[in-house]
């Protein structure tokens, strides 16, 4: 029986959530031949068969079943002695893995981090823009910026602050007399209506008619910066910019809370991270809230 080759772990557990060899390819950053191999090569060394494959997906079989649990907790003593040895002091340096949405990470976050390296230039940030949900449990993250009440009673979990949205328009719209609900608008495609900017503006805008359809909020910018129609959108991602125009006053929609794993929240370079995000959004309160407009429809 060959030596087990415990870093193969991941792929066994990855496929175990994903269900297909793509799926895990794409989350650890490998082709899926490497995938495959590794799993084969796994599969040798317990000398047992882990996955069937039923309609194109790969299903845990039963002996892999029975033993999952310990798996998983094999996973997290590997995070938890790796993280132990390399981070239990590196005082300012070393790296830290933030993930949170695209709308967050490229509307709001990249834009300040000059002053965090001016504060930190030995801590690296890895930042990963995603709308899927990393398993901090899993160390696949340190902290999550997240723009919804998690459920993970294992998690530290608290709010940072609430999000405000508008409806917003080109500047180039001023003066054209055409009242909001009229406009062309720029919508969630249809896998996206049940976020709450999209259930706000079905309830108080019905029967808009949609000019263009997108799957993330920074397109949904774009495209009313460009002068093609109205959107509902944070505050936060369009500030004071003077091409835009606030057409309704702010509502609170969401919150955004923080998340990291209790093992991590006092590693020095952590907590240097949460302290300044959290001074940050203090002082950008504002920009959170939104302004006051006076809407352009009568």
């Amino acid at each position: 029986m060959q030596t087990m080759n415990w870093n193969d772990l991941k792929y066994l557990l990855a496929l175990s959530r994903l269900g297909t060899l793509s799926a895990v390819a794409k989350e650890t950053d490998v082709d899926m031949t490497t995938v495959s191999r590794r799993l084969k090569a796994l599969e040798l060394a317990l000398g047992a068969q882990l996955f069937e494959r039923v309609d194109n997906r790969y299903l845990p079989t039963e002996a892999l079943q029975r033993v999952m649990d310990r798996a998983e907790q094999v996973e997290r003593d590997i995070g938890r002695f790796r993280n132990e040895l390399s981070g239990q002091d590196e005082d300012l340096s070393g790296r830290v893995t933030i993930t949170s949405v695209h709308t967050f990470v490229n509307g709001y976050l990249l834009q300040r981090l000059p002053s965090f390296y001016e504060r930190y230039p030995e801590i690296q940030l890895d930042i990963v823009a995603d709308s899927s949900q990393l398993d901090l449990g899993r160390h696949e993250a340190d902290i999550a910026l997240r723009m919804g009440r998690p459920e993970q009673a294992s998690i530290v979990t608290r709010k940072v602050i609430d999000l405000h949205y508008a409806v917003y328009a080109h500047r180039s719209w001023q003066g054209s007399g055409i009242r909001v609900g009229e406009m062309p608008w720029i919508l969630f495609k249809e896998r996206y209506q049940n976020l709450p900017e999209a259930l706000w503006q079905q309830e108080h805008y019905p029967d808009v008619k949609a000019r263009l359809l997108c799957n993330v909020g920074m397109a949904m910018m774009t495209a009313v910066k460009s002068g093609l129609g109205a959107a509902c959108l944070p505050c936060y991602m369009v500030g004071d910019d003077p091409d835009m125009m606030p057409l309704t006053d702010p509502v609170e929609l969401r919150a955004m809370w923080l998340l990291i794993h209790p093992e991590k929240r006092n590693l020095a370079r952590i907590r240097a991270f949460i302290d300044w995000l959290e001074q940050q959004l203090e002082q950008d309160q504002w920009l959170f809230q939104g302004s006051a407009p006076t809407p352009n429809e009568p």
